[in-house]
């Protein structure tokens, strides 16, 4: 079984924790279904938020690690389920959030029937999975995905379901930041700027394609729209420990490239002076 662990501080961690944060204004007082919810922790901080919250996933003991972790989180509650068929009534649920569990399934039209069961009218979905023709490029396949979608293939699955759908993309990068010295917790970033290099002097967009998609859907248009205001989201760690240790390997590296020139040539004038020897000793 595929489960993000919460204490990894790498890729995952801005990828997942990314997710829950960028939708955590859209649910304030809400009743939100997490489904496929794993440890749990994206739970417990759309809790935060949310006037009530039903964590459901298919494994016992995850479920029961996060009903002890996450047990002073009272508007919380984490419930053993398949996501295809949870015990949630007919629209009780004003929003579903469901990341990366799409491609864990084959019954894909299955579980959006569920979403839509368990959604009020004026309810909305936001789900997320990989893009398999960006995270499958190479033979490096993950086993425990069952079946990914291209951007196209989601984008059509999402739009036969919902009459309303807006699509985002989610990846990974390594930037340079500007910001005031002493600014507010509340600060929005405002400009995100993509160059070349080589013509650094020309200003481009992005043209990396995302890992990650991610759709807001729902029936009724007014239920998305807060979401077509969104404009780019940075996520980051205060103390900047995945660029500290790219970097600390980088050094690393660069050392070894050092170390390993230095022998080379070692090894060079070790072989010219054994070649020299051959020929005096007429070998």
């Amino acid at each position: 079984m595929e489960r993000y662990d919460a204490i990894n501080k790498y890729h995952a961690w801005y990828e997942h924790w990314h997710r829950y944060h960028w939708i955590a204004d859209h649910i304030t007082g809400l009743t939100v279904a997490d489904l496929a919810c794993g440890e749990g922790y994206g739970s417990a901080l759309l809790g935060q938020y949310a006037d009530q919250v039903w964590a459901i996933d298919i494994d016992h003991e995850t479920i029961q690690l996060a009903q002890k972790k996450y047990q002073h989180i009272k508007n919380v509650i984490y419930n053993k389920a398949d996501v295809l068929h949870t015990p949630l009534k007919n629209q009780s649920m004003d929003a579903v959030v469901s990341f990366e569990t799409l491609e864990h399934l084959s019954a894909h039209c299955e579980l959006l029937t569920e979403f839509k069961r368990i959604l009020k009218q004026k309810g909305f979905l936001v789900i997320s999975t990989p893009d398999k023709d960006i995270y499958s490029a190479t033979d490096d396949h993950n086993e425990h995905h069952v079946k990914e979608l291209t951007a196209l293939e989601f984008q059509k699955l999402m739009r036969e379901h919902f009459k309303h759908v807006l699509i985002f993309g989610q990846q990974f990068q390594t930037n340079s930041l500007i910001s005031p010295l002493k600014s507010p917790k509340d600060q929005t970033d405002s400009q995100s700027l993509w160059v070349s290099q080589g013509q650094e002097n020309d200003l481009s967009v992005n043209q990396s394609p995302p890992t990650y998609l991610i759709a807001v859907a729902s029936d009724e248009s007014a239920a998305i729209e807060p979401f077509r205001e969104t404009g780019n989201s940075n996520f980051n760690d205060v103390n900047n420990g995945l660029f500290h240790h790219y970097e600390t390997q980088v050094k690393r590296l660069l050392a070894a490239d050092k170390r390993l020139a230095v022998l080379e040539q070692q090894v060079q004038q070790q072989s010219q002076v054994i070649t020299q020897l051959r020929v005096r000793l007429g070998l």
